[in-house]
């Protein structure tokens, strides 16, 4: 409280006494473009508070001013953590729980090839069905040409890169045929983007159930449709 009353410019005693609490004058500072202190990590309440405002407003649209707004901080506070609206983007796509498992899976794979895809299918398609209005704006932005998804597209651990370097793994243990493991990765992606965001854009019968459809697109992956395929 003596941080943020001295943000303000008060005393300590003149704080609680106009505001009552600490997060309310959290509140009144970050309202009034103060960069106030704040309990917990502000980085996070700036990351949760981008996923909503970019699932309403899209990423082109957005500001850090909404950003912070709905965050309840400065927009000093945006700037100082992130640099900028790219730096911020770029933090919270590695924030997205896909690639956090995409990653973690190719740092330390099971050994099982079945059991790590299951892993990644059942993350994407979980995050598709629980953020599918941001999936879709991100989709829109990128057929529209976005300069912002433009600029990310060069980032080293997109989760193609982490795909890629999964099944690179099984293809040097022999368990995947010698293939270029981006045109594996992309096949994979594929599935998974048809059956997480295409199949309820378009109105698909399913019931939409991430565990079903991540069993279902690893047995196609990796063994196709024809009876009697190996």
């Amino acid at each position: 409280m003596d941080r943020l009353a001295e943000a303000a410019g008060i005393s300590r005693s003149s704080a609680y006494r106009l505001v009552g609490s600490r997060e309310a004058l959290v509140q009144q500072l970050a309202a009034a473009g103060v960069d106030a202190p704040m309990r917990g990590d502000a980085r996070e309440k700036v990351l949760a508070a981008a996923r909503e405002v970019f699932s309403r407003q899209g990423l082109e649209g957005a500001t850090i001013e909404a950003i912070a707004e709905a965050a309840g901080v400065g927009t000093a506070t945006v700037y100082r953590q992130f640099g900028d609206k790219k730096g911020l983007l770029r933090a919270f796509a590695q924030s997205m729980n896909i690639r956090q498992v995409v990653w973690g899976t190719a740092r330390e794979p099971s050994g099982d090839l079945a059991v790590d895809l299951e892993r990644l299918a059942l993350a994407a398609l979980t995050q598709m069905r629980d953020d599918e209005a941001l999936m879709r704006i991100i989709l829109v932005e990128r057929l529209r040409g976005s300069s912002l998804l433009g600029e990310l597209s060069d980032a080293p651990d997109r989760s193609i890169h982490g795909l890629a370097a999964v099944l690179r793994r099984y293809i040097d243990s022999g368990e995947l045929v010698d293939e270029d493991p981006y045109r594996l990765a992309r096949a994979f992606q594929g599935m998974l983007f048809a059956f997480g965001i295409l199949g309820g854009l378009w109105g698909m019968p399913g019931d939409g159930d991430p565990e079903r459809d991540a069993r279902t697109v690893v047995a196609f992956f990796l063994r196709g449709v024809k009876r009697g395929a190996t």
